[in-house]
């Protein structure tokens, strides 16, 4: 972990994680995790529906659960979601649940599309639209909140870290800090990545997922997109050569992994931020990390893990006394940034 500026909170020192020897698959890490049942417990009870303006581009719909009181008096924590998820994510109501405990307000937001909300938009999505984040931060100073944090995982993730590079001194003026759970740093290696037969199951997933979008979004908007060529893709590279890279102005899947990705602008981060990474991780390079220099930023703290898995890091129980639920990763977002907000 890298050493951390003095302008951040003390950081605790966090409990390791070491899960029980049937738990230390990449892939059982992965897949299990998103979606073993979970009991919710504890955090917040209720929430309610929020726009958030886009502009022209449209608008982003998400879930706030408010602490009581007045709303300035208490610090908010967004949270992004990765690819094909949405606010009913299990990982994006552990973690805003596990947040609002600790006197978090609390805002699940659903990306572009996501989440049934294809009608809100006329655009598609995709992994640099950073320009949303800084949609997201306005609304809720616009109700008088000044301090603002921020969550994501996978694809949110590299949203949310592009912004912040992009944004270098003027970071702070928007987030206060930041936490990620395996971003993507560069997309382009991702993908590459994803089409190893070992990660077929992968693959097939998120295409399947990205066509039956497309098809429910161009019922909408029916020159986003002609479905008779969208229909035969069957890699995620041809997708985004397809569909994304031409719709965002990209001139292909390549140029759109290149310009879109967070690591070249890592060093650019300005604000505390949390990133927490497993080297097993089945869809990321771990190499990445280390080519883009990110623990050269004194800004960045990078919580390697040997296990993991993919936004996994389920353990078998909870690691230390303040944990929640078994999700090592989701509880170590909340504290490192409930560390920076309360302490």
């Amino acid at each position: 972990m890298t050493a951390l500026i003095e302008r951040k909170a003390p950081l605790q020192d966090y409990p390791p994680f070491n899960p029980p020897a049937w738990l230390r698959n990449r892939h059982v890490q992965t897949i299990f995790a998103s979606r073993k049942p979970r009991r919710w417990g504890y955090g917040w009870r209720s929430s309610e529906p929020v726009l958030i303006d886009l502009g022209p581009e449209g608008r982003l719909l998400a879930e706030v659960s408010w602490q009581p009181g007045r709303r300035e008096d208490s610090p908010l924590l967004f949270f992004m979601h990765g690819l094909e998820g949405s606010i009913e994510s299990n990982y994006l109501i552990g973690m805003s649940k596990k947040a609002f405990s600790r006197g978090f307000h609390t805002v699940r937001v659903n990306t572009r599309n996501c989440g049934g909300t294809e009608h809100l938009t006329p655009t598609l999505y995709c992994a640099g639209l950073s320009q949303d984040v800084m949609a997201i931060t306005s609304h809720f100073k616009a109700l008088g909140i000044e301090r603002i944090y921020a969550a994501a995982v996978s694809l949110g993730a590299n949203i949310l870290l592009k912004f912040l590079g992009e944004q270098g001194e003027e970071g702070s003026r928007h987030i206060q800090g930041a936490a990620v759970i395996s971003p993507p740093l560069d997309l382009g290696a991702g993908v590459r990545v994803m089409e190893e037969r070992q990660n077929w199951i992968y693959q097939r997933y998120f295409v399947r997922k990205l066509i039956e979008r497309m098809r429910r979004k161009t019922a909408l908007f029916p020159k986003l997109g002609d479905m008779n060529r969208i229909e035969r893709i069957r890699t995620i590279h041809e997708f985004d050569d397809i569909v994304t890279a031409p719709h965002f102005g990209f001139g292909s899947a390549d140029d759109y992994y290149r310009l879109a990705s967070s690591g070249p602008l890592a060093s650019g981060i300005r604000v505390p931020t949390l990133i927490v990474q497993a080297q097993d991780d089945p869809l990321i390079p771990f190499e990445s990390f280390s080519s883009f220099r990110v623990e050269n930023n004194p800004y960045i703290s990078l919580l390697v893990t040997r296990n993991g898995g993919h936004t996994g890091f389920l353990d078998s129980r909870p690691s230390h006394e303040q944990d929640q639920d078994s999700y090592w990763g989701e509880c170590r977002v909340v504290q490192f940034l409930a560390d920076l907000a309360f302490y």
